[in-house]
């Protein structure tokens, strides 16, 4: 059975800005546009921002209507790639098999890996996460799976600074539960057409006859009842590579 890892970086943008400038880390803080100008959007947001209720995407006029004390600052990505290279370097200690998702996120395949055998998965998740906050100064939260589409659930299931492991025995009771769109892929187009069909949690797609949802969705509903049974056998790539062709 494969180990899988997905890493994410928490609210890497404002974390990286505040490294920069201390004297805002306890504060809230948003990455954004030209403030003066008054247009723009939220690109990241650190945890109090987050407590006050905004959200990335939104519009900076609104994030401040919901935050007056909002302190927003430019993005630099500069220093987001400078960090994302060196936690990418940190990874690539413990497998080669490394894909990003963007800047602040990636899969780790470390089945088979020495480490691995050495320390189980969630001592080893639970490693590079301290490595990261220690020589980073930053929080990652880890998810670990069989595979690629759970583990990445696991990461975003508790945050910031934290592993969840998701395997067999309790993936029904951690996975199913949670809202649909939670699951890649099922974005806002597809979440309607689900909750139409009475598909609201990833366990209402994953008890859905799978004839079913082909006959609505094509290839897609053949795809999501796959990843919600847990059925994902997508390989961990590294950069550059491109999937074998079908």
């Amino acid at each position: 059975m494969r180990s899988v890892l997905h890493i994410d970086m928490n609210a890497c943008y404002a974390s990286i800005e505040c490294l920069y400038d201390p004297s805002i880390r306890n504060l809230p803080v948003a990455v954004g546009g030209d403030v003066e100008a008054r247009h723009g959007i939220i690109l990241a947001k650190n945890q109090i921002a987050k407590r006050y209720g905004v959200k990335t995407g939104e519009a900076l006029w609104q994030a401040k209507q919901k935050c007056p004390e909002l302190h927003i600052v430019p993005p630099h990505f500069d220093r987001y790639l400078r960090f994302s290279r060196m936690a990418r370097e940190i990874y690539a200690d413990y497998t080669d098999l490394v894909e990003p998702f963007g800047l602040d996120e990636v899969w780790c395949d470390v089945t088979g890996t020495q480490k691995l055998r050495e320390r189980g998965m969630e001592a080893l998740a639970n490693e590079i996460r301290e490595r990261v906050k220690f020589e980073l100064g930053i929080t990652v939260s880890v998810g670990a799976s069989w595979n690629k589409i759970f583990a990445k659930l696991g990461s975003d299931y508790r945050k910031p600074d934290a592993v969840t492991v998701i395997d067999r025995a309790n993936y029904r009771d951690i996975v199913w539960p949670l809202p649909a769109e939670e699951l890649l892929f099922v974005g806002r187009s597809t979440r309607v057409r689900l909750a139409a069909l009475g598909i609201h949690t990833i366990g209402d797609l994953a008890r859905t006859e799978e004839r079913v949802l082909k006959l609505r969705l094509g290839k897609m509903g053949e795809l999501l009842h796959a990843y919600a049974n847990g059925l994902d056998n997508s390989p961990v790539l590294r950069e550059g590579e491109y999937p074998p062709a079908k």
